[in-house]
């Protein structure tokens, strides 16, 4: 896995490169201090698995800027957010587009930043995407799970809601949920939500980047908001 470390800190570069070499030494790990220097490196060919950005810099642009770039230049990359400013950033962080994978704060805790690069290493490659297979009326359906927004069960039937359509089919939800990967999760009994694609938490409900709001069982509010905060890298 090759793997871009950018931060205006030196010292933070130094101990960064450390630890993700003690979790992986046949990782290649390149630092930058400058995010020109980053962007031009991949403009030149390089091509990363991971880049763990600093969100806040010394000059007008940001992470979050320089993240939006990469997606134009190197899209398969995953972006990693590491910030010691949790609240300033904590809702910035999903307007530009990017392909966004967790979001850590300093100091970096080594468990929490195994695991974002794990999950990194068993994503699906860029291009390959999982899907979940349904029946109607006898005939396979297959949705690519990236596309999916919500699933709902009313009755005897899921609903499943992606950006351009909604696929109805006779099934149980918990059929589905095992179905599913790791990235969603029931937040209600009659309701499972791809994490990836919320935008916020309000009222006791979860509103998801199509503006669509998803309701969240009042016993379930924090554990859902638990089980976003880990799928996002960071346990608040």
């Amino acid at each position: 896995m090759v793997i871009a470390v950018c931060d205006d800190n030196a010292l933070f570069l130094k101990e960064i490169e450390g630890q993700i070499k003690t979790l992986s030494p046949a990782d290649n790990v390149f630092t930058f201090d400058n995010l020109e220097a980053f962007l031009l490196s991949i403009d030149k060919g390089r091509r990363y698995n991971a880049v763990l950005m600093d969100i806040e810099w010394d000059d007008k642009a940001t992470g979050m800027d320089a993240a939006a770039k990469t997606y134009e230049l190197n899209p398969e990359a995953r972006i990693i957010f590491v910030t010691g400013c949790v609240e300033r950033y904590s809702q910035q962080i999903f307007l530009n587009r990017a392909n966004l994978s967790g979001y850590l704060t300093k100091p970096v805790d080594a468990g929490l930043l195994r695991a974002n690069l794990q999950k990194v290493a068993d994503a699906p490659k860029f291009g390959e995407q999982p899907s979940l297979v349904l029946r109607q009326k006898g005939a396979p359906v297959s949705i690519p799970v990236n596309d999916i927004y919500f699933i709902e069960s009313k009755r005897h039937t899921v609903n499943v809601h992606t950006e351009e359509e909604t696929v109805t089919a006779y099934d149980q939800l918990d059929n589905v949920m095992r179905s599913l990967p790791t990235g969603f999760f029931q937040c209600h009994k009659s309701f499972i939500v791809n994490m990836s694609r919320i935008r916020r938490f309000q009222n006791g409900e979860i509103i998801l980047k199509n503006d669509a709001c998803v309701p969240v069982s009042r016993s379930k509010y924090s554990e859902t908001k638990e089980a976003y905060f880990r799928f996002m890298g960071q346990t608040f």
